[in-house]
């Protein structure tokens, strides 16, 4: 019985030593770029939707504020909670148009939402994110406010779904980003 015992062990000894000792063969490469996927597919899956904090817009475009019960027309981005990278702003929120990508801070002062509830927390501004690595626009934003996407330092590309003559950006929306240069910024084709 001893013997057995003894035999079971040192095949349990040999097969954890050739286990821990044995290399995979796996590798590790880049994507082609052409098999990544489009940025049409990216707006399709949007798991960064829920983490987006949305103010509401009236008819002239501003933001309303909290006490204010004016019908909402549209709505505006103003912060991002989310750990996922590839930040994806819908065309519309609660079947209104997204328009425009503004600062409105604190929240508290406007009637803001995410995921559907009402949000008055914390900083979630865009403004010095350093998750966010890529930006796809919706097809109805049409504006970025002045240095809403500043110092976000791991941006590397924005899409917009709008033809580039009808997108507003104002001064300086994205500086301070070192790894976002003018290519990097693509519009939807006319």
């Amino acid at each position: 019985m001893k013997r057995k015992l003894f035999w079971i062990v040192t095949l349990v000894l040999i097969v954890a030593c050739l286990v821990a000792s044995c290399k995979t063969g796996a590798s590790w490469t880049n994507q082609k770029e052409d098999e990544r996927g489009s940025s049409a597919d990216i707006l399709k899956a949007n798991g960064s939707e829920k983490y987006i904090v949305f103010a509401a817009l009236d008819d002239s475009g501003d933001l309303i504020a909290s006490g204010d019960e004016s019908a909402t027309a549209a709505y505006a981005v103003v912060g991002y909670t989310g750990l996922v990278s590839e930040l994806v702003v819908p065309s519309s929120y609660a079947s209104r148009p997204v328009t425009k990508i503004l600062a409105a801070y604190p929240y508290a002062s406007y009637k803001c939402f995410m995921n559907g509830a009402s949000y008055t927390g914390e900083d979630a501004r865009l403004q010095n994110n350093v998750v966010v690595t890529s930006i796809a626009f919706g097809g109805n934003v049409v504006y970025v406010g002045a240095g809403v996407c500043a110092g976000m330092t791991s941006l590397t590309s924005v899409y917009f779904g709008h033809v580039q003559a009808g997108v507003t950006l104002g001064s300086n929306a994205f500086a301070a980003c070192p790894l976002l240069g003018n290519e990097s910024i693509t519009y939807k084709a006319a």
